[in-house]
């Protein structure tokens, strides 16, 4: 079995050099093999693997998703799990609140940071990749730098009351999500409550990665594109 969330760029392990074989198998070249590192080479080569299955654009940009790892996978004899290994049950979220963190951006960096370090994103991710996308304009436009912002008015306001006086699926914290990506996509060793900003962040990074492969691909992270739902 391949695990989704181990097979990004920068990481080295097994299941990196699972997914290499099984590019080169299919015919897409990493001249240096299947070493476990995931470089410029296997971003080539996925990328085209990714044109192959019919992406086009920002789709084929040779971050892993997990419809085209899957495929991969059918071809090459594994099966891909997307579910995050740090993932919590939705009755395991708690919704107090912060006490004492101050509203600005250099709080909201700081935190950012923690939650790069702590999935393993690199911490461009929260100041700027290649493209400009950043945490922080993400952070910025779903809360205004509001650690316990809560979104009470969207569609996702449904469902029971809970502790902090608002609607069970209501988006919250930071990065605004709501409890059932929380859960999903929660870190593991960062805390079950949605309103801390470590763990809002980092489940928010980890759902970036499985649904865009990368920041990069992301319009609200983008400072030189409109804001648009993530």
């Amino acid at each position: 079995m391949v695990t989704l969330s181990h097979v990004r760029f920068g990481k080295h392990n097994d299941d990196v050099r699972t997914t290499q074989a099984a590019l080169i198998a299919v015919g897409k070249e990493i001249p240096a093999g299947a070493t476990g590192f995931f470089g410029e080479q296997t971003k080539s080569a996925y990328a085209a693997w990714q044109r192959t299955l019919g992406f086009t654009g920002s789709a084929a940009d040779g971050f892993p998703g997990c419809s085209s790892l899957a495929e991969l996978g059918a071809r090459a004899g594994f099966v891909v799990d997307c579910h995050h290994p740090g993932a919590i049950t939705k009755i395991s979220v708690g919704f107090s609140k912060n006490s004492g963190v101050a509203v600005d951006e250099d709080t909201a960096r700081v935190f950012a940071e923690q939650a790069c370090d702590r999935t393993g994103a690199p911490r461009s991710w929260a100041t700027g990749v290649s493209n400009g996308a950043n945490l922080l304009t993400l952070i910025r436009r779903e809360s205004s730098f509001k650690p316990n912002a809560v979104n009470r008015d969207d569609v996702n306001a449904t469902g029971p009351v809970q502790s902090d006086g608002a609607k069970l699926n209501c988006s919250r914290g930071y990065a605004q999500v709501i409890p059932d990506t929380f859960a999903e996509n929660h870190q593991s060793g960062t805390s079950d409550r949605i309103y801390d900003p470590v763990a809002n962040i980092a489940a928010a990074i980890n759902y970036i990665w499985r649904r865009y492969g990368d920041i990069s691909r992301v319009q609200q992270a983008n400072p030189d594109r409109d804001p648009a739902p993530y």
